[in-house]
């Protein structure tokens, strides 16, 4: 099984763009751990990978990732009776490149 890594999202030769490092942290997350889509700002703030992070910066990069510039529309907001959950863009992922690693890479190159 692979995982997504994402350092930077490459969207061809239209355009390349780099996003801040916990909006990188959490849109992985949110990609490859099913327990993280679909979920509330409040659920983020709980996610175990983004307790180093103040909630002001876990929303901050919601924000760049749900953006409505041209290369974000990353994440979706999704308007529910109980709130706002944010959801990966699935129209989106055709158009990136990742780089796909086998679990255990980091510990069996020591990378």
């Amino acid at each position: 099984m692979a995982k997504v890594e994402i350092g930077e999202i490459d969207f061809g030769t239209r355009r390349k763009y780099d996003l801040m490092k916990i909006s990188r942290e959490l849109f992985r997350l949110m990609m490859n751990d099913p327990r993280c889509d679909y979920a509330t700002l409040e659920e983020m703030f709980a996610f175990e990978e983004m307790q180093n992070y103040e909630p002001e910066e876990v929303s901050k990069a919601v924000d760049e990732l749900t953006g409505k510039e041209d290369y974000n529309n990353l994440l979706l907001e999704i308007s529910k009776p109980y709130g706002k959950v944010y959801a990966v863009n699935k129209r989106r992922i055709p158009e990136m490149m990742f780089t796909y690693q086998p679990w255990g890479f980091h510990e069996m190159t020591g990378m």
